[in-house]
Order: structure tokens, then sequence, then C-alpha cells
């Protein structure tokens, strides 16, 4: 079975996070917290069983194969919605929501690399389909269900995580790339294949010895991506409106997050 772009599969594919969140949430949304935490944690587990099942098939298959390596954002973006939703980390949920949401949704809507499998009920496409799709579910299960809320420190947290992960993303891109012939793009920040910025890709890759990399398109894209990441994080603040006060803490804190939520009730009905 062929995948076909802007076919009816591929409008069912777009809406599918969404087809999945709305009634989870209408179900959920005055449930208890603890309740909530457990189906997060179901979707958590699924989204790194996903991330397993993929890379033992490529194991199987090819050997050892650099997309084993977690660097492309929504395969980092699978684990990261693991230790969201289970362990309730701020600095997690941070990167979920206001990098990995936009990537994966963005891979559902430019579903190239789908169409290009000959038959997308294969291992590797289902990973494809299933594997963004809980990005997105997990992203917005985390912020909407307030599972998790972010803090301005944690998002800080999360931007040098980032640029933690960029670090060997660079290094190892032009090592494949350049030195063993993959064809390897970690970030996106090896040439713009894959991200609508071909625009940004000014000058020429500069060697020192067997490394390159090209210095204006990876300070633009760093640079682009910290104001898009700023402003997806300030959109999570509108559901907190009516209580700003709401706090979450990590799993190992879970008496006194629902301690400091229950007092925060009970004032508000005084």
């Amino acid at each position: 079975m062929k995948f076909e772009m802007w076919s009816v599969w591929h409008i069912l594919l777009m809406l599918s996070p969404f087809i999945a969140f709305i009634p989870l949430y209408f179900i959920l949304r005055n449930r208890s917290y603890k309740t909530k935490y457990i189906v997060g944690v179901v979707i958590g587990v699924i989204s790194l069983l996903i991330l397993i099942v993929r890379n033992v098939d490529i194991y199987i298959s090819k050997g050892f194969d650099p997309e084993i390596i977690p660097l492309q954002v929504c395969h980092f973006g699978n684990i990261l919605v693991f230790v969201a939703l289970v362990f309730r980390s701020k600095i997690a949920t941070s990167v979920l929501w206001t990098l990995n949401l936009l990537a994966a949704y963005s891979s559902l809507i430019f579903a190239d690399s789908l169409a290009n499998y000959s038959d997308v009920l294969c291992i590797r496409a289902q990973a494809y389909i299933w594997g963004h799709m809980f990005i997105v579910l997990g992203a917005l299960y985390a912020v909407i269900l307030k599972i998790v809320r972010i803090d301005f420190k944690s998002f800080l947290w999360g931007i040098l995580f980032l640029f933690i992960m960029l670090i060997p993303s660079i290094i190892l891109n032009s090592y494949f790339n350049d030195v063993l012939g993959y064809n390897i793009n970690y970030f996106y920040i090896y040439n713009s294949n894959g991200v609508p910025f071909e625009f940004l890709y000014i000058g020429e890759r500069v060697q020192y010895g067997w490394f390159t990399i090209n210095w204006t398109y990876t300070i633009l894209l760093i640079l682009i991506f910290a104001v898009i990441l700023y402003g997806i994080y300030n959109i999570q603040k509108l559901f907190y409106l009516k209580n700003k006060d709401y706090k979450t803490y990590h799993i190992f804190y879970k008496n006194k997050q629902r301690n400091d939520n229950t007092n925060q009730q009970v004032k508000a009905n005084q």
C-alpha cells in the first residue's frame, strides 16, 4: 500500500493527533490528577516503545546505522514524551512543547519521507506515522491537561539542553556525511533539507580537517528557532490565566504538588 501526499489518508494523518486528543480531553478534564497522570504514563510508554521498535527493526535489517542515534528532533521527541509524562519533567516538557510539537506536526503535514516507502504498512513507515502522532499528542496532553506547567527557569534549562544536544549533532553530521558518506541531518543543521528555511543557507561550508560547517546557516537557524521557541513557550501561559499560581512538581514531589494545589483551591473558594 503506497502513501500519497494530500490524499484522504494524508488528511486523516494530519488530523490524527487531534482525533486522539479531543476525546481524551473531554473524558479526563474533570477527572482526578492521578487518573490524568496514569493515562499520561501510558502515552509516554507507547511513545518510547515506538522508537525502540523502529530502531530494532533498523538494526536487524541494516546493522548499525546513524539513524538509530536519537539526535533527530522527532526521534528524541519520543523519548521526551516518556520523560515528560512519566516523571513530570518540566525541562522535558519545555523542549517537547516548544520544539518537538512544531517539528513533529510539520512532519505530518510535509510527509514526503512517508511517501517514499513502497509499503506504508512496513515497520519503518508505521513508526513514522505513530511516532510523530504521539509526539504531538504527548505535548498537547502534558500542557493542556496541566500534567506539567513550564516555568521560565525550566524553559531556559530546556534551551541549554538543546544546545548540549546540538554540539554532538553538528560534529556527527559532518563525520557521517563528509567522512563516511551517509545522508544524515541531525537537527536539520547540516543543510536546509527537510526544513522550510532554504533561504537561510547562505555561503559555503568551511572545512577544518575532516570537519565542515556552514557558520551562517547554523547561527541563523539557531537564532530563528530561539525566537520561535520563546513564542510557543508563552502560548502555554494562556492555559493558566484563571489559576496563575498553579504549580506542578516532578514525580518525587507528588505529595507536595497535591497539597499545594489543594491549598490553592481552598483559598480560591474562600
